[in-house]
């Protein structure tokens, strides 16, 4: 996080900075130069610090003076948050053996903010070992274990950088009110000419952006609330009629610290910002949020009675009468020896807000908590996506009412790995429940893998999904939307295509892996007859009875499946009639079939009845040999046989 810590800070200045270089006489030829870098360091200018102790560091020569000024480029850049040269520096300094080892625990701290939390628990046990009396370096060993377990386990969100809104620069601070994305930022649009010199950016301004379509528009400046300085966390009451923000610097640009100010929107314009009344010269008050019922400003200082250096505080309001209350440290559930920031009050009561000194991921992490009679339950962290290795904070809803099914209900900032440039505003929505499918499809008979298998799915109600193929291995990974009936099936070259396989994926409701096996059987040679067991006939009766039914639906779903096959269907009889009888009674038992399978929609063309009679008799239970019933029930068979495998239905 780039920017918005150091935007809250309070810029030291000094009151007589020439005399530090008065002196006529300089003792070293870089000196006057390290005297300005060690200035801007003090003065909290990091980003001109380290430019100016890089423009000295090449001039010396002794080696405990180089390291010493290594070290402070090194500060500078984690000071300003420019964590990926801050990191470069450090390794420099750790490599040449510098002889504090508290930089090892910055370094370490660095190493976190990358997610290398295996490097970063090594550097905070050397601390440890070094400075054994220090207990924080145990507390940063354990906080590595944390954060990569939250890493390996991450919750259900959906995170996502929202490029259309971000620039190289940094933007912060998102806070949605109807239809609009209010945030902060310093990229070249915010107005005034001057540079910040603890971030080397502009000074920050309030930008809006209007939701159109599900897409965020083209951000335009709040002009009325800005000026040539820091104006930067806003919030806006829900009919956008009233705005507390942060204002840094003063209006002049004189200013020594952060202020809160408010302004109302009058007739098409907001009016000119008033400062509240709470403010102090001594100290900063920033980043207001109210509580959903208006009675409370929750905010961000360092006013006398924190516990560390920024403190989440609030203040009761009496918005009849216009009255403040006196403002109440949040506690110790909340804030820790380090910086609090950020405050967020959802409209169930819930409050967010951003914490360095709690066991986290790296930089700032969200946390949250509720109110109950008066006490803050102990904050939990919000995990991972949300929260990474580097500074997450400023969160803030979209209220239940305006929320729409698959789309962002949040918003919040980070300086994570992969942004686009520093700070950048990322979208949260709940990411939805995934249900992958591993289907493994194989040849029946040799129980081979088989690869370049098609895998076909559709739903119940014609809705289809890509077809992937299986690799070398027999199989597919297929992911299968929620809430609907799926059949799955396989098809591939010289094989008959698979049965559908019903995939019901309603009332699930956590990810799901599902592992199915797909046999595929070759297709028949031509030659080839195959005799399907169960269709007989009533005597001297060719109706396809019942229990025949099943086997020639099992025979319609294979024809359905394999749309270029056509097929002979024939009937057998024993010899137990007159030969011609027998060859009419196959012929129309071989129709009724045909018959039969066309009313389940296989086309006539695909069909070809023939009725063999007595002459295919498959033993010797021919006229005048005394066989068995079940000798004689073997010959009265119906077959299939392929007889065209290319079939195309005319168009």
């Amino acid at each position: 996080m780039k920017f918005f810590v150091k935007i809250f800070v309070i810029c030291l200045l000094f009151a007589n900075p020439n005399k530090i270089w008065a002196q006529e006489k300089q003792a070293k030829p870089y000196q006057l130069d390290l005297d300005k870098a060690d200035y801007a360091f003090k003065a909290k200018k990091y980003n001109t610090a380290a430019q100016l102790y890089q423009k000295v560091y090449p001039k010396i020569k002794d080696e405990e003076e180089k390291q010493q000024i290594l070290f402070s480029i090194a500060e500078s850049y984690r000071n300003s948050n420019n964590f990926k040269k801050a990191l470069q520096w450090f390794e420099e300094v750790v490599n040449s053996k510098y002889p504090d080892p508290a930089i090892l625990f910055s370094y370490g701290q660095l190493l976190k903010n990358f997610e290398r939390y295996d490097e970063a628990g090594r550097a905070f046990y050397d601390y440890s070992f070094e400075i054994p009396a220090d207990k924080k370096g145990k507390l940063a060993q354990q906080s590595c274990l944390f954060a990569a377990n939250l890493k390996a386990n991450p919750k259900k969100f959906k995170v996502e950088n929202m490029g259309g809104i971000n620039t190289n620069q940094s933007e912060y601070a998102p806070f949605y009110v109807q239809g609009k994305l209010v945030f902060s930022s310093t990229r070249k649009e915010a107005q005034g000419s001057e540079i910040f010199e603890w971030t080397g950016q502009k000074y920050s301004d309030l930008f809006v952006s209007t939701l159109s379509n599900k897409v965020y528009g083209k951000p335009q400046a709040l002009k009325a609330l800005n000026t040539n300085f820091n104006e930067g966390v806003a919030w806006f009451d829900p009919n956008y009629t009233t705005s507390y923000f942060t204002q840094c610097n003063g209006v002049d640009g004189k200013g020594i610290n952060c202020k809160i100010y408010v302004s109302y929107f009058q007739n098409g314009n907001w009016i000119e910002p008033k400062p509240l009344p709470f403010n102090s010269d001594s100290f900063s008050i920033g980043h207001p949020a109210f509580s959903a019922d208006g009675k409370r400003l929750f905010f961000t200082s360092d006013m006398p009675g924190t516990f560390g250096g920024k403190d989440i505080w609030y203040i009761s309001y009496d918005a009849v009468k216009d009255q403040w209350g006196t403002p109440q440290n949040a506690g110790i559930n909340i804030n820790s020896t380090e910086d609090d920031m950020f405050p967020y009050v959802a409209e169930d009561g819930t409050l967010y807000f951003a914490s360095k000194g709690r066991m986290g991921m790296g930089g700032f992490d969200l946390f949250e908590t509720k109110d109950s009679a008066e006490t803050f339950a102990l904050a939990q962290n919000l995990g991972s996506p949300i929260n990474s290795g580097g500074d997450d904070f400023s969160i803030s809803f979209i209220t239940k009412a305006e929320r729409q099914a698959a789309q962002p209900y949040a918003f919040f900032c980070s300086n994570r790995e992969g942004g686009m440039g520093d700070d950048d505003i990322y979208s949260l929505a709940d990411k939805p429940i995934v249900i992958l499918v591993k289907a493994f499809v194989y040849d029946r008979e040799s129980k081979q893998a088989i690869s370049g298998a098609l895998l076909k799915i559709q739903s119940n109600l014609g809705k289809k999904l890509p077809e992937p193929k299986t690799n070398d291995k027999g199989i597919a990974i297929l992911d299968i939307p929620l809430n609907d009936l799926w059949m799955l099936g396989a098809s591939k070259d010289k094989y008959l295509s698979s049965a559908s396989i019903p995939i019901d994926t309603r009332n699930i409701l956590q990810d799901t892996s599902i592992e199915i096996s797909i046999a595929l059987d070759l297709v028949p040679s031509e030659d080839m007859e195959i005799t399907m067991q169960g269709i007989y006939y009533d005597l001297d009766k060719w109706d396809v009875r019942p229990d025949a039914r099943k086997i020639l639906d099992s025979l319609a779903s294979i024809l359905n499946n394999n749309t270029n096959l056509v097929i002979e269907l024939a009937s057998h009889t024993d010899s137990r009639a007159p030969a011609p009888y027998n060859l009419e009674l196959s012929k129309k038992r071989a129709q009724s079939c045909v018959n039969y399978l066309a009313q389940k929609g296989i086309q006539k063309e695909r069909l070809l009845a023939i009725g063999y009679g007595e002459t295919k008799l498959v033993n010797d239970c021919s006229d005048e040999v005394d066989c068995s019933e079940e000798e004689h029930q073997q010959n009265r068979r119906t077959t299939v046989r392929i007889v065209k495998s290319d079939f195309k239905p005319k168009r």
